[in-house]
């Protein structure tokens, strides 16, 4: 009789744990979705501001050359984007290149590119050379 009373409160105890266990993981997983849905609106909502700032970035760079304490004239600028946002052919306009200035327009508290801050360098060092490529007779038959 003893015994029965023992596994009778025992199988008791493991219903009551299996269904205390599938308790705890129902309120485990609803947590875990209301996180997930929680981080989804704010990583979108950090998506949606990365995006803005990078257009009006890649907007503001196209018209730095046209603000009035800009020291270039915007006729001498060519504008690449990617790695480097400007090149000034100073003086170019007025038919007497004097020198050429590579820009990075940047804004707020952002930082030169590990890319950008090596060429910078390689600028720095003068490590920049004058190339020029001519067609020959064998390259003429790709252009037409």
């Amino acid at each position: 009789m003893f015994w029965l009373f023992v596994i009778l409160a025992l199988f008791i105890l493991v219903i009551y744990l299996f269904f205390k266990n599938r308790e705890w993981k129902i309120k485990f997983e609803q947590k875990i979705k209301e996180f997930l849905e929680k981080e989804e609106k704010r990583i979108r909502a950090d998506a949606i501001e990365r995006s803005a700032r990078t257009l009006s970035g890649k907007t503001l760079e196209k018209l730095v050359p046209f603000l009035e304490e800009f020291p270039h004239d915007p006729h001498d600028i060519r504008w690449l984007g990617d790695p480097i946002d400007l090149v000034i052919f100073d003086g170019n306009s007025q038919g007497n290149p004097n020198k050429v200035v590579f820009c990075e327009v940047k804004s707020g508290e952002s930082k030169l590119t590990s890319s950008q801050k090596r060429i910078k360098e390689l600028i720095e060092k003068k490590k920049v050379k004058w190339e020029e490529f001519r067609l020959t007779k064998k390259s003429k038959k790709y252009y037409l």
